[in-house]
């Protein structure tokens, strides 16, 4: 195990600001991780575990020992029960869309949706990634995870996860002494793609895909994301920024009295989603730049780094945004991201 001291972290967060890690080490195996935790008890300094780095907004320097999770494996059972089905072991440190890639290349289905997401396997459930009408908490059996207290490892079943709208047991306080080690899918062997989602359906019919195969889903999602989302190689972000709103019926007539053409998406009973981006966008912010950081002007849930820019300047931009829609609308807008 190698603990590198002052360690910049640039490269592993994908706003790419320049802060550094007091204490750094990267692990690629659970017994490499239990080192670690003992090696920051003995020292007596706080742990933060760094994934993909594709979910954080960095505000200043991590004091104590980052450990980055960097598991990697993907393993499949060779006799799956029921036939139609297949077992998926995954590392927490795989790349989360190069894994959806691979799964694609094997026959292996169900994940197609989720093509393009920025990000690593291990965050995958903890965020309760979504998109296009496919949720992970769908795909998932189990989360195989690392008890920093106690030093034992446990296999949470999907129940255990309690997952809602980009959100699992890992965001609560009972869930933070939790560190995923890999995540246990059930993936499909069937070529029967989900394509509920309106506007990928809409997609797909222009091109003239009306039976799509996985793959052409695969294609379409990957095409309407990078349309609309930036590289993080080539300009700094974090993806989308905001949760979508999920709002009651009484507010939301409320907001088509000024607002007729306002999207909206039925959710829980009585409840419905109303697009971050198009408030945002309605709003003005779309393009729109303070200092280094801004608004990306083909997204307006996305905020960038301009280059130069760093974590104050986000939360000081989300925030301003977060304040603007609540005076307009009356809808308060909670970030995805992390800030520390």
């Amino acid at each position: 195990m190698n603990i590198e001291s002052e360690k910049s972290l640039k490269l592993f967060n994908s706003f790419g600001f320049d802060v550094s890690a007091e204490f750094f080490v990267s692990v690629s195996s659970v017994a490499e991780l239990h080192e670690a935790i003992c090696w920051s008890k003995q020292k007596s300094v706080a742990t933060f575990i760094l994934g993909g780095g594709s979910n954080i907004v960095f505000t200043r320097n991590v004091s104590g020992l980052v450990i980055h999770i960097a598991i990697k494996g993907i393993d499949a059972e060779t006799d799956p029960r029921p036939a139609d089905q297949i077992p998926l072991r995954v590392g927490a440190g795989e790349q989360w869309h190069a894994l959806v890639a691979t799964t694609l290349k094997l026959n292996y289905f169900g994940l197609e949706n989720l093509a393009l997401i920025p990000g690593s396997a291990g965050a995958a459930p903890i965020q309760n990634i979504g998109a296009y009408g496919v949720e992970i908490a769908e795909r998932l059996n189990s989360v195989e995870v690392y008890s920093k207290a106690t030093g034992d490892t446990l296999l949470l079943n999907a129940a255990d996860c309690q997952f809602g709208y980009r959100h699992s047991i890992f965001k609560t306080a009972q869930g933070a002494d939790y560190v995923v080690t890999a995540i246990n899918l059930n993936l499909l062997t069937r070529d029967k793609p989900n394509t509920t989602y309106r506007a990928l359906s809409d997609a797909l019919t222009r091109k003239g895909y009306l039976r799509p195969t996985a793959q052409q889903v695969f294609d379409e999602v990957c095409a309407i994301r990078g349309e609309k989302l930036p590289d993080p190689q080539q300009i700094g972000n974090a993806g989308s920024f905001f949760k979508n709103p999920i709002i009651d019926r009484q507010q939301l007539d409320r907001l088509m009295e000024n607002n007729p053409e306002i999207p909206h998406y039925p959710d829980k009973p009585g409840h419905f989603k109303v697009p971050a981006a198009w408030l945002i966008d309605q709003a003005g912010w779309k393009g729109h730049q303070i200092d280094n950081v801004g608004v990306h002007n083909a997204q307006a849930l996305v905020l960038v780094n301009h280059g130069d820019g760093n974590g104050q300047q986000i939360a000081i931009l989300a925030n301003n945004i977060k304040k603007d829609i609540l005076q307009r609308y009356g809808v308060l807008l909670e970030r995805e991201p992390t800030l520390y």
